[in-house]
């Protein structure tokens, strides 16, 4: 995670932290209007009312901004999740509430996502491999403890955890592919279908 201090060294002032939060917020509406490749510094400062220098003073680069841009966005869906999934014990009612949750905050916080997955399809690290494909099986951790356990108290059905995650996964991301094609799309039907459509994948043999 991206982690910013005042020029001091000191804790960010009040000021300072509403600044950053603005630089993000200019970021996030500069990569769904141009796309990764124009989102220059230039671009972004002028959507945030500020000189490219703020930006540099704050983030040190585009690479390091935009990367905290992701930070940003996928730990607040991480947040969401882990609080939805923890008011509950029984691994269906968890996986309910992780999937629910997901869908519900990706909805809310378009704008935000879709800025988010076009920084990971587009960015490349300086070993030029895609972000996207630099995830760890910490990025699914609680997905995979949920599942494993379902697995284990017979909840869900047998399966490779690595399925069964891609699986569940690859249903949360026809939401997120929908708004790429349609940042207006109604997503009631997939917020409906989703769910029903996960828990008759890995429900466990009658």
């Amino acid at each position: 995670m991206v982690t910013m201090s005042s020029s001091s060294g000191a804790a960010p002032t009040f000021t300072e932290t509403a600044r950053r939060a603005q630089i993000v917020q200019a970021a996030i509406t500069t990569v769904n209007e141009l796309g990764y490749p124009r989102a220059s510094l230039a671009e972004i400062a002028r959507r945030a009312g500020v000189a490219k220098s703020a930006i540099v003073y704050y983030f040190a680069s585009k690479d390091m901004l935009l990367l905290h841009v992701v930070e940003h966005v996928f730990t607040a869906l991480d947040d969401v999740r882990d609080k939805a999934v923890a008011a509950h014990t029984d691994p269906a009612a968890q996986l309910r509430a992780y999937v629910g949750s997901h869908l519900a905050h990706v909805d809310g916080h378009r704008p935000e996502i879709t800025a988010g997955i076009e920084i990971v399809v587009s960015h490349r690290g300086p070993d030029g491999i895609p972000l996207y494909l630099t995830a760890t099986d910490e990025d699914t951790a609680l997905l995979r403890r949920i599942l494993g356990d379902g697995m284990a108290q017979g909840v869900f059905r047998q399966l490779p955890l690595r399925l069964a995650v891609d699986v569940v996964e690859a249903l949360l991301d026809t939401v997120t592919t929908q708004l790429q094609r349609d940042p207006t799309a109604d997503l009631g039907t997939l917020r409906e279908e989703i769910p029903t459509i996960v828990f008759r994948a890995l429900a466990a043999p009658e």
